[in-house]
């Protein structure tokens, strides 16, 4: 690695570059911003050129107050040109073994999770046969109990208490806990508990996409409640991103691990374009 110095240099954007436009000197609008991928076509390319043009090009791109990294892949190796920008610029040189095409598919990836726009919220995340749930709810209603239920009955925490929600698209969020109360959960009366050390490494996860919110709340007799699950309802409350949500009254004698159970399966159902109480209302129509 060269230009290690410039290793406290901060990434501000998710978004990559390839400069090969900027290596045939065409600066108009150039990203200096961002991280700068040289692959084969641009290494190729600029050995092509004389020492001095080379040079020059490098000095012009990564002299720039904005310049971050660059980084070959391939496993290409520096040539004097770089050497010679690098070292003089502080401006880290990285290399990777890998190809472009997936190297740039993966490296994206990260940085698009890293840049998401967040919030922390009150709440406990779960994964419920592969679909993830966010249970919220009002402080003792029951949230960590029900958790702890469901891990019993084999599904998995993401976290407890406070979950971290990160937006990736317009139509996709995804949960995950604080790094200091990873794989752990509060039940009252019993205390904090490591989920990974009691009930196994395969009950836990980091992060989920939230893809139904369950929200908990103590039963009001003269509160009328869902009965046929006709009308779709979302919760849009978390980065504006519309996630399907039902509410589960809290009562004496309920198994709320399975009513989230039959409400995560429901929705994956509703996911496949089968609505069970659409086509009961269908059928009672025709019958007529």
């Amino acid at each position: 690695m060269l230009g290690d110095a410039g290793l406290n240099k901060k990434i501000k954007t998710s978004d990559i570059n390839r400069p090969g436009l900027a290596f045939a000197g065409f600066f108009k609008h150039f990203p200096y911003e961002r991280m700068q991928i040289i692959g084969m076509s641009e290494y190729l390319y600029l050995e092509n050129l004389s020492y001095d043009n080379q040079v020059e090009i490098l000095s012009k791109i990564f002299s720039h107050e904005a310049a971050v990294c660059c980084i070959l892949t391939k496993g290409l190796k520096p040539n004097g040109a770089m050497i010679k920008i690098f070292s003089d610029l502080d401006v880290p040189l990285l290399k990777t073994e890998l190809g472009t095409s997936s190297f740039v598919s993966d490296l994206i990836y990260y940085l698009d999770r890293k840049f998401a726009p967040s919030i922390k919220i009150h709440g406990v995340m779960t994964n419920v046969y592969g679909l993830g749930v966010l249970i919220i709810g009002k402080s003792a209603i029951g949230k960590s109990e029900c958790a702890l239920e469901l891990l019993k009955r084999g599904h998995k925490l993401v976290a407890d208490d406070v979950v971290v929600v990160k937006k990736h698209s317009e139509f996709a969020l995804s949960g995950g806990g604080l790094e200091i109360t990873k794989h752990l959960i509060e039940v009252r009366g019993i205390g904090i508990i490591n989920v990974k050390d009691i009930f196994g490494v395969g009950s836990i996860l980091d992060e989920t996409s939230i893809e139904l919110v369950v929200k908990l709340e103590t039963w009001e007799l003269e509160k009328e409640y869902e009965r046929l699950g006709s009308g779709d309802k979302y919760c849009s409350r978390f980065l504006g991103v519309r996630i399907p949500k039902i509410t589960i009254p809290v009562g004496p004698g309920r198994n709320l691990a399975v009513l989230v159970e039959t409400a995560s399966l429901n929705q994956r159902l509703k996911s496949e374009e089968c609505f069970t109480a659409k086509n009961l209302d269908f059928k009672l129509k025709k019958k007529k």
